[in-house]
């Protein structure tokens, strides 16, 4: 019984390959094609590799590798889901699951890890609640609101203790705020996640860090380090009698600080408030005179050097006007003038031509040619 011979099918676009070894489709070389395919496999294991040794940046960039030699690579492509999940980017995950299903939808765990999510919508409402408080906490970094900023990342790491990206900005203002002992436990965190992190090594070197420090944090314990902590400000009141402490009230640092930012009142010590909307009509009229000084001074000359200078320009134009318009009179006068001349001229010659013309009274009609020529030589 005869056997039939599968398709051999293109690792890069999935169509049929000829006979003479090339694609149907995109007309590369099947052994073109399979090579890059074992480069990619090699650079799926340099990731998984450093997968297992925690060294998850590294991962990333190698997998990412090995999907630019064969972006069909599925295994890798699960994989750096896994890694991008692990980091707490579910976003980027997710979206390297539906890729990988698309090019592989049968005997796919991308199918099993998008089926555990789709299961527990709070995870995925928590996702949702992560990337807002990390894009808040980026816009009160920017506006140098640093107090928020850092309120808003550790709110979110709460949700999330594994997102690399919050750890690392929170890190960074604390550095800029020069808080370098918090700025190193949050450091300590990441590089608990990501042993190999560029980024987080990085700061602590700028930090003064040594590499045996760098080493040292990373098997350091990082569970009760109090980097997340409630930030809370407990008013304790003893009693007369000496009782033990009571706590009266609970006041939350996030919303103060907010109020803070959102009045509009400058306190001056012991001399009370002053509101700075009752001086908004002395500063309108501030700025307008401003504005008055500013178009005298700068405005206004430059203006009215601009219309002396076309004054100028066009006082100048109109004269030479002028100027060649009275040359072509004075021109067309002589001309005039030559012209009479030789009016008078001509006159005066043929009044006197016509005194001395010849008498041809005589001729008589029927005269021959010589006997009229012999006339005139006579004359």
């Amino acid at each position: 019984m005869a056997t039939t011979m599968r398709p051999v099918l293109c690792p890069h676009c999935g169509a049929q390959v000829r006979k003479n070894g090339y694609c149907s489709e995109c007309y590369l070389p099947l052994s073109m094609l399979k090579k890059a395919q074992n480069t990619s496999n090699y650079y799926y294991n340099i990731g998984y590799d450093r997968a297992s040794a925690r060294d998850l940046s590294g991962a990333i960039e190698s997998l990412l590798q090995a999907l630019r030699y064969n972006k069909r690579n599925v295994p890798a492509r699960n994989l750096l889901g896994l890694i991008y999940y692990e980091m707490g980017e579910a976003v980027q995950a997710m979206s390297e699951w539906v890729m990988s299903i698309n090019y592989q939808q049968e005997n796919n765990l991308a199918t099993k890890y998008l089926k555990e999510l789709k299961k527990d919508p709070a995870r995925l409402e928590s996702v949702d609640q992560l990337a807002r408080k990390f894009n808040m906490a980026i816009q009160y970094a920017h506006s140098e609101d640093y107090d928020l900023s850092i309120l808003q990342l550790k709110s979110a790491l709460s949700d999330n203790p594994h997102f690399v990206k919050g750890y690392l900005l929170l890190a960074l203002l604390y550095i800029g705020t020069d808080n370098y002992e918090k700025a190193r436990v949050t450091l300590r965190r990441v590089l608990k996640i990501d042993k190999a992190n560029s980024l987080a090594v990085h700061y602590l070197r700028e930090m003064g860090d040594t590499e045996e420090n760098i080493i040292e944090m990373r098997k350091q314990n990082v569970d009760n380090d109090g980097l997340l902590d409630d930030d809370y400000l407990e008013e304790i009141v003893v009693t007369e009698d000496g009782r033990a402490p009571k706590k009266i009230e609970k006041k939350n640092l996030f919303q103060e600080i907010k109020a803070k930012k959102d009045t509009s009142v400058v306190r001056t010590g012991q001399f009370g408030q002053v509101s700075l909307a009752k001086y908004s009509g002395l500063y309108m009229l501030l700025g307008l005179a401003f504005g008055v000084l500013l178009f005298s001074f700068f405005i206004l000359p430059g203006q009215k050097k601009k219309l002396r200078v076309e004054n100028e320009q066009l006082i100048k134009t109109y004269s030479e006007e002028l100027a060649g318009k009275n040359s072509t009179i004075n021109s067309l006068s002589a001309e005039v003038d030559s012209l009479t001349k030789q009016i008078d001229t001509l006159q005066n010659g043929a009044a006197q031509g016509e005194t001395d013309l010849p008498d041809y009274s005589n001729v008589v009609s029927g005269m021959s040619d010589t006997d009229l020529q012999n006339m005139i030589d006579k004359e």
